[in-house]
């Protein structure tokens, strides 16, 4: 919510400073150059960092130049006053795309809304948002300086005040009574999810009203792997294509299939889920990562996921994931058909629980499992070692062989596992910048015995987040109903904990760590 506000308060900077340099000091001429100036920054900015820039923000800059020119030639400044009609006239028509409401709701409002619901609602703001347009093009033609930033700073932002509660209001009311007669609940049963709700519906509008809210891409491939079956890859991108709603898995995801790829020199993320997923699991995080301007690729690990545990919780695991990632990224680079769009230099990796252990493993990490068998034998009620005993010890490798892979330069890990394998020495390796997450009520990969370690023996500090009363499996995308019919444990969050409001916020931080750190050579301070 917090990255979508900003994009729309960019798109607004300009006509802001006018408004501002022209009441201090009354000089038009200093005041439009201040808006000439502020929109070439602007793209500048977005073009040395090697961010996209979307043919809105072309337009808009164009319309800053032309109008700000002819306010000075007619010492006017009624023309800037127009600006903002434009970026209301370009969200209204974004938001006449049927169903991009859907793509923000909670699974909740999906569950529970009549199916034409987010439709009309979607309608309706692209309605409000044009009539705001109209309606500032009048007042800046024909109404006194003074209501102009009346409207601007107030009448224009109260409406849109007014439309949220009113929608909030009203799909509160339908979701209550429908959960009602569904599940026989009390009212005040609905009040967590009425507040994911609230969220979800102040974030879509800002979403929909990014200029870098674009749709997204998706597809499925295959990568060939030589020791065993091909690894089934999920491919998020950004795309200039329709998105409509889609199942994955037990998901479901707003995406364009199979769309052309916008962009080009795009950094790209693989992902690694933890035991038991596979290359859904974190499909929400990958969705925030193309939308940014990432190409995602999320793998299943070949023996230990949803479907096959043939190798879960054994040593063959743990060895053979740090290679299935360097397969992915040399199949994502040679292979995949959209490689032209990939910076090579720019890659990133991103891990849940074993897949954190994956992902230290990847950036230079040397794990010794000697110590997960003593661990295991000092804390025998320890989740992962009470599943370990059950496995057997057939067709372990003789020696563990650790692949790294120097091309991933920056690292997410997420509530790493058998993060005690790792000492000093063997993480003296890892000089990739890394983002650690702890969940702060963690009883599969306790903190102490895991994150912790990793902490203190990385040789430079993490970027260290604590996740507020969330226990292991809050880094997973928030569960549908299915999923948590299916797999009600990892699904099960703590009573004052909203995975959905979580998410909004740790998906901003994964994204803004991976732009910092994966920005094109040169552009860094």
């Amino acid at each position: 919510m917090k990255q979508a506000l900003s994009h729309l308060l960019n798109d607004l900077l300009s006509a802001i400073l006018f408004l501002a340099v022209y009441l201090t000091t009354a000089n038009i001429t200093a005041a439009a150059a201040v808006a000439i100036t502020v929109g070439l920054a602007q793209i500048a900015v977005q073009r040395f960092t090697g961010r996209r820039i979307w043919p809105m923000q072309w337009i808009s800059l164009l319309v800053v130049i032309v109008l700000s020119a002819a306010s000075i030639a007619t010492q006017s400044p009624r023309f800037v006053m127009l600006k903002p009609s434009l970026g209301h006239f370009a969200i209204a028509a974004a938001m006449l795309k049927r169903g991009w409401m859907s793509r923000y709701l909670p699974e909740i409002a999906l569950r529970y809304l009549p199916d034409n619901a987010p439709v009309v609602a979607g309608y309706a703001w692209a309605g409000l948002m044009a009539v705001l347009g109209l309606a500032n093009i009048l007042i800046a033609l024909y109404a006194p300086f003074a209501i102009w930033v009346w409207f601007i700073s107030v009448g224009a932002i109260g409406a849109k005040v007014a439309a949220f509660a009113l929608q909030y209001a009203v799909f509160r009311t339908i979701i209550r009574r429908a959960r009602r007669r569904a599940e026989g609940a009390a009212i005040g049963a609905v009040a967590r999810p009425s507040s994911a709700l609230l969220g979800a519906v102040a974030g879509l509008i800002l979403l929909a009203s990014s200029s870098d809210a674009g749709a997204v891409g998706f597809q499925q491939a295959a990568a060939p792997d030589p020791e065993g079956a091909p690894l089934e890859l999920n491919i998020w991108y950004p795309s200039d294509a329709p998105a409509i709603p889609r199942p994955l898995g037990l998901f479901q995801q707003v995406v364009a299939a199979d769309a052309p790829i916008s962009g080009s020199q795009l950094p790209l993320i693989v992902i690694s889920h933890g035991t038991g997923g596979g290359a859904e699991t974190h499909y929400d995080t990958a969705l925030a990562l193309a939308e940014s301007g990432f190409i995602a690729a999320a793998l299943t690990h070949t023996g230990d996921n949803w479907r096959d545990h043939a190798v879960s919780f054994t040593a063959r695991n743990f060895i053979e994931r740090p290679r299935q990632l360097k397969l992915t990224i040399d199949y994502m680079l040679t292979a995949w058909p959209g490689r032209d769009h990939v910076a090579a230099a720019r890659i990133g990796a991103f891990g849940h629980s074993a897949g954190g252990f994956t992902v230290l493993v990847a950036i230079g990490g040397n794990p010794e499992l000697a110590r997960l068998a003593e661990f295991c034998r000092e804390h025998p009620d320890d989740w992962g070692c009470q599943r370990a005993l059950t496995r057997s010890p057939t067709g372990e490798p003789p020696a563990a062989i650790w692949v790294h892979d120097a091309r991933i330069k920056a690292a997410v890990v997420a509530a790493p596992a058998a993060g005690h394998a790792f000492i000093a020495v063997g993480l003296g390796a890892v000089a990739a910048p890394v983002q650690l997450w702890e969940a702060e009520d963690d009883r599969i990969a306790p903190n102490r015995w895991s994150a912790e370690n990793v902490k203190a023996n990385l040789p430079s500090p993490p970027e260290l987040h604590l996740a507020p009363g969330a226990d292991h499996f809050a880094f997973i995308a928030p569960c549908s109903t299915a999923l948590a019919e299916r797999m009600p444990d990892i699904c099960r969050d703590p009573a004052e904990f909203e995975r959905s409001a979580f998410h909004r916020e740790f998906n901003a931080a994964v994204v803004g760590f991976f732009q910092k750190q994966l920005e094109p050579v040169g552009t860094g301070q």
